[in-house]
C-alpha cells in the first residue's frame, strides 16, 4: 500500500485543534504527517495527539542541521526523516552525491529511522544514485513541473507524471 503523508503548515492546525486535526487525519486513512515549521522543542502535545491514532510525526533534517538537533529530532520523530539534501528551495541546484552520502551517514549516527532524500531529485539517474544509500526517494518539483505544464492537457499531464515515475520506479529498482 502507499502511505499517505500530509505536509503543511502548523498554523491550519493549530486553528483546527491538535486533537480534532490528529482524528480527522486518522479517519481519512493519513500515516504520517510533516509540519514544516514545527519545532521539535515545540511538538510534545500534538505528538502525543498523533501517537494517540497512529500517525507518524516526520521531520525535516538539512545539511546544516546541527549533531545535537539530530539527537532532539531522534526523541521524537518516527516513520522516517525527511533529508532536504540541497540548500535552497526545491527543484534548484545540483545534487551532491558524495555530500548526500555523508549526511545520510551522519544522520544515522543519531537517528534510528528511514531516511527519505529529498530536493534536487529530478530524474531516473539522479534517483538512482540517491537510492543506492537513501531508504527513499522523494520528487516533488519534477512532478508538479508537468503538471503545471499540462494543467488544461489532462490526458498529457497523465502521461508525463506517469512516465516520469515509471522511469523513476525502474531506476531504483
Amino acid at each position: 500500500t502507499t502511505a499517505i503523508v500530509l505536509m503543511g503548515y502548523l498554523n491550519p492546525i493549530e486553528v483546527f485543534g491538535y486533537q480534532a486535526f490528529a482524528d480527522a487525519a486518522s479517519e481519512s486513512g493519513v500515516d504520517g504527517i510533516l509540519v514544516v515549521d514545527m519545532p521539535p522543542e515545540e511538538a510534545h502535545d500534538l505528538k502525543q495527539c498523533l501517537d494517540g491514532v497512529d500517525i507518524d510525526f516526520i521531520f525535516l533534517v538539512a545539511p546544516t542541521t546541527t549533531n545535537d538537533r539530530l539527537a532532539s529530532l531522534a526523541k521524537i520523530a518516527s516513520g522516517f526523516v525527511y533529508f532536504v539534501s540541497l540548500k535552497g528551495v526545491t527543484g534548484a541546484g545540483h545534487l551532491d552525491i558524495d555530500s548526500v552520502n555523508a549526511n545520510l551517514a551522519r544522520i544515522r549516527q543519531y537517528i534510528d529511522l528511514p531516511v527519505g532524500v529529498g530536493f534536487g531529485i529530478k530524474d531516473a539517474a539522479t534517483a538512482k544514485a540517491v537510492s543506492v544509500s537513501a531508504d527513499a526517494v522523494i520528487v516533488g518539483s519534477s512532478l508538479v513541473s508537468f503538471i503545471e505544464q499540462y494543467a488544461t492537457d489532462r490526458d498529457k499531464m497523465l502521461a508525463s507524471v506517469g512516465t516520469l515515475s515509471a522511469e523513476i520506479s525502474a531506476a531504483i529498482k
